[in-house]
């Protein structure tokens, strides 16, 4: 940074002032699109501060450049890259050209072609689904009778005998879906559940199946939503987001046909695990869309810039006792400072202009301090913490945006677009978690020969009742923020 600083003060001595079109042109001539490459945002505003050294021109400082570059970018986002206390803001989609001045291999797309070449191939194959997926067609283990506490009433070879069969429909199921032939799924449900051998019906009426059940279509319902919806941050073609809704749609009408004339604790846990999956699909699209709206947002300076000075005109102070009158007890103030904490974190991204994924890496560990941490430490379980993390969340949400309705903050539609994408994301993330503590309860139930007990949906209960006003469990979103985002669209120039 000092050879920068060195570099701007020299071209500072010079009076002829800063050319926005002879920069554009510039980027033009010596960078291109580029999927798969990053350069090192330092990297490139040296070679701009050196591009006006050498032309009389006074260069402007790093913000003002990275709004130059998206308007000759506009699809271009940041990534911060590197281990943790090393790592660097890059610009990410963007390539120096082979005839530039400034290229490197590394930063060029030859340096990534032999990945551009793969991808290609693997596009041929999969057209659905990013080269990623092919990971996920090898399922997960299932649990092994050795790693299961049997009650001595089981039959150990009859168990061991369905896990087998059941691991290779599921494996059927997963690469099935994989190849995008969504409709034969119906027929492998109805050939595996109406042709089991008569030997082994008498386990279905056993609580230690059911259970079992649940455990591995978990695993596999997780698999199936690895390889459709990776990410939610990537984009989806219209064509798999249409096969998915219609799936999601289909699947429990298939299950019905499929499980006739079989026990009810077996139906039961069948469609309750297929009814989350499809919660969490319907959940992790609407994020999709959500992601995609609120990247507008994140992505433009302008914007960025007006939302942090509303931010400061905020009394956080004031709104953090506010929120406490919806708790419980605040033991030490412990909840006001962590609040603050994260608030000030959030400030710290709106400063940085920081991307989609560092939004989303900050809720990660948002929900990871406030909920999974604290449970291992505690006695209190998980969904209380849970329960009690969401209506702070809620609660605090809430209160910002009514604050800045009152003060009619100018950026009121970009917080309120993030708003709805940060609440979608911290439920899935919740979800997700609540998955993972009922499979831990199916394997007690295992072990106790207890049937399992099952909630309504993720949020029900006497834990979760309390959620206030502001929370939006619905998942059918896009409509809800087509209006936020014309809102957010106006905002920026």
């Amino acid at each position: 940074m000092d050879v920068g600083h060195d570099c701007e003060q020299k071209a500072s001595r010079i009076l002829r002032p800063h050319s926005t079109p002879a920069t554009l042109m510039w980027l033009e001539e010596n960078y291109e699109v580029a999927e798969g490459v990053c350069i090192p945002r330092s990297a490139l505003y040296m070679h701009y501060v050196d591009f006006c050294a050498k032309n009389g021109m006074q260069p402007v400082n790093a913000a003002s450049f990275g709004k130059i570059i998206r308007q000759q970018f506009p699809q271009l986002t940041t990534r911060r890259l590197g281990t943790r206390g090393q790592s660097r803001y890059h610009y990410y989609g963007i390539a120096v050209r082979e005839s530039s001045l400034y290229f490197q291999l590394s930063y060029s797309k030859k340096g990534t072609g032999s990945n551009h070449d793969i991808q290609r191939e693997v596009n041929k194959q999969i057209p659905l689904y990013s080269p990623r997926s092919r990971l996920g067609t090898v399922l997960p283990d299932f649990p092994t009778v050795k790693e299961l506490n049997l009650p001595s009433s089981i039959d150990v070879e009859k168990i061991t005998t369905f896990l087998m069969m059941y691991r290779t429909h599921c494996q059927r199921l997963l690469d099935t879906i994989i190849r995008g032939s969504f409709n034969e799924v119906q027929n492998f449900l109805l050939h595996f559940w109406q042709g089991i051998p008569s030997h082994l019906s008498p386990l279905f009426e056993t609580n230690v199946l059911v259970n079992l059940i649940g455990v591995c279509d978990s695993i596999l319902y997780k698999a199936i939503s690895s390889v459709l919806l990776p990410t939610v941050l990537q984009t989806l073609p219209d064509s798999l987001t249409k096969l998915i809704r219609r799936f999601v749609q289909e699947l429990d009408g298939w299950l019905k046909m499929a499980l006739n004339n079989l026990p009810e604790g077996l139906k039961t846990i069948k469609l309750e695990m297929a009814k989350r999956f499809a919660q969490v699909l319907r959940r992790q699209m609407s994020l999709n869309h959500l992601t995609q709206a609120s990247r507008m947002v994140v992505h433009n300076g302008d914007v960025i810039s007006q939302m942090l000075h509303d931010w400061r005109q905020i009394d956080i102070d004031a709104i953090c006792r506010e929120t406490l009158y919806s708790m419980e007890q605040d033991q030490n103030g412990l909840t006001c400072q962590l609040i603050k904490k994260f608030s000030k974190e959030f400030e710290s991204l709106l400063e940085e202009e920081g991307s989609m994924e560092a939004y989303v890496e900050w809720l990660e560990a948002l929900v990871n301090k406030c909920i999974l941490l604290p449970s291992s430490n505690a006695s209190i379980s998980v969904r209380r913490l849970a329960s009690q993390f969401l209506l702070t969340w809620s609660a605090f949400g809430t209160r910002v945006i009514r604050d800045m309705t009152l003060h009619s903050a100018a950026s009121f539609g970009s917080f309120h677009l993030l708003r709805l994408m940060f609440d979608d994301y911290v439920l899935f993330l919740v979800e997700t978690i609540h998955i993972e503590e009922q499979v831990k309860e199916f394997l007690r139930n295992i072990a106790n020969d207890m049937p399992p007990q099952i909630p309504d949906t993720y949020l029900a209960g006497a834990e979760y009742s309390q959620i206030p006003f502001g929370l939006d469990t619905s998942y059918n979103t896009r409509e809800q923020y087509s209006n936020i985002s014309t809102i957010s669209n106006q905002e920026i120039p």
